[in-house]
């Protein structure tokens, strides 16, 4: 049966490859969204006069892994919803497989071809364009690794709660706009977790959004002590755990309410 999802996971991996001119405009979009990113950030640093080499270094090293964690983590917000508008999701809960790893396949395929074919080229052109900081040690290059991929775990299923939802609204966008704002918001996508109030900040680190982009960055910048790396990983995993029960949950609602409806 794993086969089967990998499988799914090449055909969506290969779909993608149909698409070049979108896979050359996502990454001129990456480098240009940096640039614009960075410049601003050194607009407000020379304001305040606070534009020290290092510093400087550390934030537009930031600014360049959010805006390529960003472009790793697109997923397609709308799968679920057009299945479930137009009916095919009679068809797909009839097959052989998991509806739910269909999905998770899906997405995870689009990951690999935007790991190898998006994130790869922008990142060796960040490193020359912008000059970002590497990795303290090989140690911290892995844990960052892993925390990148934990990341993105929590980010799918906090999505996945979002497009199960489509079961009981007819339209999901405006649900998928809130959810965005808020992980660009709360995640430290676009601010850093550290400039944020001391009130707000606690509160962003008491929820699944830190876990996204702001863990795994200050893992990478050493902003982390060594020593609580590890516990700053669990933390993440246990949102990976805690919204894919809830995902698990929700999606047995939606099911047996798709049955009941004749579905």
């Amino acid at each position: 049966m794993s086969r089967a999802y990998l499988e799914l996971a090449k055909k969506s991996f290969q779909n993608n490859l149909v698409y070049r001119a979108e896979y050359i405009a996502g990454v001129l979009n990456a480098i240009v969204m940096i640039f614009v990113n960075i410049s601003i950030w050194r607009a407000i640093y020379e304001e305040e006069g606070a534009l020290e080499g290092l510093q400087f270094k550390m934030m537009a090293t930031y600014v360049v892994l959010s805006f390529l964690l960003q472009t790793l983590y697109v997923m397609d917000e709308y799968f679920i919803e057009v299945k479930v508008r137009s009916g095919l999701i009679s068809s797909d809960l009839l097959k052989p497989i998991s509806f739910r790893m269909f999905v998770f396949s899906n997405t995870l395929g689009t990951l690999v071809f935007r790991l190898l074919l998006q994130l790869s080229p922008a990142l060796l052109l960040s490193i020359i364009l912008f000059q970002m900081l590497p990795p303290f040690s090989v140690q911290m290059a892995l844990y960052f690794a892993v925390s990148a991929l934990l990341g993105f775990l929590v980010l799918y299923n906090l999505n996945f709660l979002v497009w199960i939802s489509s079961f009981w609204f007819y339209w999901t966008f405006s649900l998928v706009t809130i959810k965005d704002a808020a992980v660009l918001i709360f995640s430290g996508a676009l601010i850093p977790v550290w400039f944020m109030p001391e009130w707000l900040a606690d509160f962003v680190q008491a929820t699944p959004f830190a876990s996204i982009y702001s863990t795994p960055i200050q893992i990478y910048l050493g902003m982390i002590p060594e020593d609580e790396i590890v516990t700053g990983m669990l933390r993440q995993l246990a949102w990976v755990l805690i919204l894919g029960l809830a995902g698990i949950v929700l999606w047995h609602r939606a099911s047996r309410k798709l049955s009941v409806q004749g579905g």
